[in-house]
């Protein structure tokens, strides 16, 4: 059960995109899979759950938010995990029967803030790292029971879920377009990674948001695979490129029925996520640590 962290300290790289296109490209083939909002923005929630049900999660306080307070509880039973999860997510085929969504909430910003943290009578952010952390075997025991893969959609930061989150993950993707200010922020997050010391390992580089006639995209990619300083640091890239295309853009519009993933990304989009799917599942099947996370990849179907 590979949990996948997607990732960039550059905001409008287009992870919220990727981070649900892999999650529907996933489900559509049968796996059970979990995406986990850990944006205040909320958008891969919304993008998936529609506007209406992101509302209702938010009101009945089933979200990200409300499940790590509901953590700082003594009391708290890991049986109550599921409550906050959202199931039958995504407009394919009216909703994937394997894909579910832990909605975020602008509220998860509370966790940062002074008054949050005196309401709940902790004095720092590392007093709630302490208790959350205690939780944190006990959250990867659910997911591994629950769902095959678990995709998780960051903000360009490493904010408090985050750092909740980023030790439970097996991995992560750093999805950049091929410019120098996406590259940097890609060397920022891998350089906060580093210092906090966090063990979790990069599964690639995804380039997004490409575009053929820009000289400079095709610069700095042809730079990374040359292996020149600084880019030699970015985690391998992976040989799928997303395109800046329309039709990707257009699959996130509200108001669609579409039958199939095909059908939602259309020619040649859809093919792209499936094919970065099978480059995530080969690199899987070679990454260090948990045999279960190599398991579940050598399990994947490499085509929809």
């Amino acid at each position: 059960m590979p949990v996948i962290i997607l990732s960039n300290l550059k905001g409008g790289v287009a992870k919220t995109t990727s981070a649900v296109a892999i999650a529907e490209c996933l489900a559509s083939r049968g796996k059970r899979t979990l995406l986990i909002d850990a944006d205040h923005q909320c958008m891969s929630g919304e993008l998936l759950l529609g506007e209406g049900r992101q509302l209702r999660c938010e009101n009945t306080r089933r979200t990200l938010h409300d499940l790590l307070a509901a953590m700082l509880d003594e009391e708290f039973s890991p049986d109550r995990f599921g409550a906050f999860v959202a199931d039958r997510a995504s407009n394919i085929g009216g909703g994937l029967e394997t894909l579910s969504v832990l909605p975020c909430s602008i509220r998860v910003d509370d966790f940062s803030t002074n008054m949050a943290k005196a309401r709940r009578g902790h004095g720092s952010n590392e007093e709630f790292l302490r208790v959350l952390n205690r939780r944190r075997a006990q959250l990867k025991r659910w997911l591994a029971g629950e769902y095959e893969y678990v995709i998780v959609d960051c903000p360009p930061s490493i904010a408090l879920q985050v750092q909740v989150l980023m030790p439970v993950a097996d991995c992560y993707v750093v999805p950049s377009i091929p410019d120098r200010l996406s590259v940097r922020g890609s060397l920022y997050l891998l350089d906060r990674i580093r210092a906090k010391g966090y063990a979790t390992q990069p599964l690639g580089t995804l380039w997004t948001l490409y575009r053929s006639a820009v000289t400079l995209h095709n610069r700095i990619i042809k730079a990374v695979r040359s292996g020149r300083p600084p880019y030699d640091r970015l985690p391998k890239p992976f040989e799928t490129i997303i395109p800046n295309a329309a039709a990707i853009a257009n699959a996130t519009e509200p108001g669609q029925a579409p039958k199939t993933f095909a059908q939602k990304y259309g020619f040649p989009f859809a093919g792209y996520f499936e094919a970065l799917c099978d480059e995530m599942m080969a690199r899987l099947r070679v990454l260090p640590g948990d045999a279960t996370v190599r398991a579940a990849a050598e399990a994947a179907p490499t085509a929809v």
